[in-house]
Order: C-alpha cells, then sequence, then structure tokens
C-alpha cells in the first residue's frame, strides 16, 4: 500500500463567499491544511510553497497583476466563464467551472498533494488483438504475487468487462453501474470491489447501461492510488471520453504495439487519436517481425520492453484463467521486468 505523509497546504486565494465555501469543503473532505488569503501583500511566500494553488475568479486579476512566477498546479475557479476565460492564460492556470466543476476539485486537490501515491499506468493496445488487457491484467496480478498491492481499473466501455479476462464474473463487489455516482474524495474501496488473485478489480458490467462519466473515474482512481502500490487503466480502444480520461489521468503510458508495417502504421494513428505525448513501447514480437529498434525508430519513440508471443493465453482467457496463471516461463518473466521497470520509474 502507498504510505501516506503530511501533505503540503493548499493556497486558496478567495474573498469569503460561495466559492471560498466551496473550494474550502473539497479542501476539508480530503484532510488537507489550506491557507487562505485575501490579502495579497504576502502571496509571493504561499505562491512558492503551496501544493496546489486555487483562485477564486474574482480575484484573478489582482493575481495576475502581481507578476508570479511561473508555477504548475494553478486553477481559476469560480462561476464566471469570462472571467475564467481572461486570467487563465495570464496565470497559466487550468480553470473549474461552478458548479458544475465542483466535482473536480477533490480529483485536483489529490493530484497536488504531496502524498506518496502509487503510480498510475494506462495500458493502450497500438492496434485491435494486441493483448493491452492482457497485459494490463498481467501486471497487476504480479504485482499482487510479490506482495505490492495493485489494483486494476476497466475504461473500455465496449470491452465485455476485464473481469472475464480474470475469471471473477462470479466474484461478489462493485462494477461500474453501482460506482457511477462517486466524485470527490473516497475512502478505501476494497472492501466494495471483487478482489482476484490480490488484485482489486473494477470492471464494466454486461447488459449495457449509461457511459461511464469522466469524475466517477477521476474519484475511484485518486482513491485507489492512496491505498495500493500499483493502479493499472485499461482504456481500450473506443476513445470514448472515459478511455480519454483513463489515459489523462496516468502518469505513464505503455503502448503495446505489434512489430509490422501495419502494426506501426496503426500505433501511429492511435499515438495521434489519444494525443499522447511520451508513450513507451511495449513490442510484442512474432517470428519474422520487425526489430524494436526500427519500431522505435518508426515511430520515434523509446522500447521499454518486448514479449514474446504466447499463445496459450488466448485458450487461457476462454476459460478464465489470469494471464500470470495461464501463461508460459516466458511471458511471466518478460513481464516480470516490465514491471520492475515500472515501479522503479526507469525508461531505457
Amino acid at each position: 500500500m502507498a504510505q501516506l505523509s503530511a501533505p503540503g497546504p493548499v493556497l486558496v486565494v478567495a474573498e469569503p463567499g460561495d466559492t471560498q465555501d466551496v473550494i474550502l469543503s473539497a479542501v476539508t473532505a480530503q484532510e488537507l491544511d489550506a491557507e487562505v488569503v485575501t490579502d495579497l501583500e504576502h502571496l509571493g511566500d504561499h505562491w512558492r510553497r503551496a501544493a496546489t494553488v486555487l483562485v477564486a475568479d474574482q480575484m484573478a486579476e489582482r493575481v495576475a497583476a502581481w507578476a508570479l512566477p511561473h508555477r504548475e498546479a494553478v486553477f481559476v475557479v469560480g462561476p464566471a466563464p469570462e472571467l475564467l476565460s481572461a486570467w487563465s492564460a495570464p496565470l497559466s492556470a487550468r480553470v473549474i467551472p461552478l458548479p458544475e466543476g465542483a466535482v473536480w476539485l477533490g480529483a485536483v486537490l489529490g493530484e497536488g498533494d504531496s502524498r506518496c501515491r502509487a503510480p498510475v499506468v494506462a495500458v493502450i493496445g497500438g492496434s485491435g488483438g494486441v493483448g493491452a488487457s492482457t497485459l494490463a491484467a498481467a501486471l497487476a496480478q504480479l504485482s499482487a504475487v510479490d506482495g505490492r498491492a495493485a489494483a486494476l481499473v476497466d475504461a473500455d466501455l465496449l470491452g465485455g468487462g476485464i473481469d472475464l479476462l480474470l475469471g471473477a464474473e462470479g466474484v461478489e463487489g462493485w462494477r461500474w453501474p453501482r460506482l457511477n455516482g462517486a466524485e470527490g474524495q473516497l475512502s478505501d474501496l476494497r472492501a466494495y470491489l471483487p478482489v482476484v488473485d490480490g488484485v482489486t478489480v473494477v470492471s464494466m458490467a454486461r447488459g449495457g447501461g449509461p457511459e461511464l462519466a469522466r469524475e466517477p473515474l477521476a474519484a475511484i482512481v485518486n482513491s485507489l492510488a492512496n491505498w495500493h502500490s500499483l493502479v493499472v487503466l485499461d482504456p481500450g480502444r473506443a476513445m470514448l471520453s472515459a478511455a480519454r480520461e483513463a489515459v489523462r489521468l496516468s502518469n505513464r503510458q505503455l503502448l503495446v504495439v505489434s512489430a509490422g508495417v501495419r502494426g506501426v502504421a496503426a500505433a501511429r494513428q492511435t499515438i495521434s487519436a489519444y494525443g499522447l505525448e511520451q508513450p513507451e513501447l511495449v513490442v510484442r514480437r512474432a517470428r519474422g517481425a520487425l526489430s524494436s529498434s526500427l519500431v522505435a525508430e518508426a515511430l520515434g519513440l523509446p522500447v521499454l520492453a518486448e514479449l514474446p508471443t504466447e499463445p496459450s493465453l488466448v485458450g487461457a482467457a476462454e476459460r478464465g484463467e489470469p494471464p500470470a496463471r495461464g501463461s508460459r516461463r516466458g511471458y511471466r518473466r518478460a513481464v516480470a521486468r516490465l514491471l520492475e521497470q515500472v515501479l522503479s520509474g526507469v525508461a531505457q
């Protein structure tokens, strides 16, 4: 489980009123400390040391006039769209419109605090049938086998439910339709979710339902990152809003690429469609395929790992046997090496 340390302060630049109340409510829900500033005379000191800065829209012009140094994690918050748009660029800030954006404050504060959080890794298929969901499940499973709590999150509305891949369709626990109302800061969810081989699973359910909303996905992922050592996301290839949000929430993206001319071409399209800035390649190779160095050169991206072709995984998936149990030793060794690189933050 990720260990928690004392969180850093949240700087709230807001006069008393509705906007300040909404912000302070979100800060309290996150169990964070707030420094509320209305007199801007000493704003510079607070600006430098805060983990996150939330500026009310009515204060944004006055803050911008101080020409403070550029910093990350600045947000302009409030109900006035014209003020949000006018002052986001001068403050290098993202905007959170109220009231509809109130649910985002918890996710924003969770991203910005100084607690030690688990890495959040999105595993994306560069083309269909390349084994991205299988790899996502195998990474989470091997992490749990090594005693590091792992969570696997299914954000693929059209994937049929990743619990089937793990043979967990009969395991009790909440699926996405039950979780789609989640928002803000959530406590430990492990008591409510299916657990397979030590992996906490958030899966789609069969039978249809509303599209997965971005807000609950952010809330769920942030909660899991506080209580696990690794969170693995499976966005799928439908590229709906939930899938795009899953990629945005991740701090590392693994792009699984088939080492062939068509696989590389499809991966290039996937990178463009998702707007991936610096994904790392996991090359799935077969006899006679392109070399990993050629794949890396063609895509202009680093290769983090190679995976061998593993025919036994197809039958294992049909039997509902999790990948780390249904694969041969060579595949498991390759995934274990990749897992160590992911957890250590190493890139090649």
